[in-house]
């Protein structure tokens, strides 16, 4: 029964109870929250700032009395589905290399001695996501990628981590991460494990980052439910 539907049974009791016709009331107890108090509530629950707050207030106050009813029968139904997760482009930095690396070699005149070379440069990749509301950033997910690499081949991982900035409200979020290297090609995979609790029911909602390098060049960066 969607929010509408329900408002009209609430009528129809408050009328019946004026008629006479029998109806309890504690049927009249199942009159929904307001669309208002419902969003009221969800911001409350994700516990961003005064400002964010105020500025998802006055978007949500924008809307037609119909499209709020909507807002808040999703939220009712599942608040983690009005929540965008926009992707924002993977940006790569260089910097300078791991310290050089020793390898054994053999001179004829010397014997075994130890040679040193020198790592291949390292690399960042940074790839932001943001959870927003009507376009309004509540929160961040961001993943790093360090890597050494050639200009054509990824030689070695050093780092595959992500991590959630911003008003988490009660939001649970746990990650996971892999990363591997294969034929010049490296990858960092992150995963997220995210519930939120709101009107004492849990809900929750699984995220996947990834970023495919081949040497310096991006070959994939992609977002998806799991």
């Amino acid at each position: 029964m969607n929010r509408l539907t329900k408002m009209a049974t609430a009528s129809g009791v408050a009328l019946g109870l004026i008629l006479g016709t029998g109806i309890t009331a504690a049927h009249a107890e199942e009159a929904p929250d307001s669309a208002e108090a419902v969003f009221e509530e969800f911001v409350d629950t994700l516990k961003v700032d005064a400002k964010t707050d105020a500025a998802l207030t006055e978007r949500f106050d924008d809307l037609p009395p119909a499209e709020q009813e909507g807002v808040a029968d999703a939220i009712e139904e599942n608040p983690l589905s009005v929540m965008v997760f926009d992707a924002g482009a993977p940006t790569l930095t260089s910097g300078t290399g791991t310290s050089a690396q020793p390898a054994l070699a053999r001179n004829s005149a010397r014997g075994l001695h130890i040679l040193t070379s020198a790592a291949a440069p390292r690399y960042t990749a940074t790839y932001p996501v943001n959870a927003s509301l009507f376009g309004i950033t509540t929160g961040t997910f961001t993943m790093r990628y360090v890597f050494e690499a050639t200009s054509t081949n990824v030689t070695r991982n050093l780092e595959c981590t992500g991590w959630f900035t911003g008003a988490a409200g009660v939001w649970n979020i746990g990650t996971s991460q892999s990363n591997y290297v294969s034929g010049g090609q490296g990858a960092c995979t992150v995963k997220y494990t995210m519930s939120l609790a709101f009107k004492g029911s849990f809900f929750t909602a699984n995220k996947q980052q990834q970023l495919v390098y081949k040497g310096t060049r991006l070959t994939s960066a992609s977002l998806k439910n799991i």
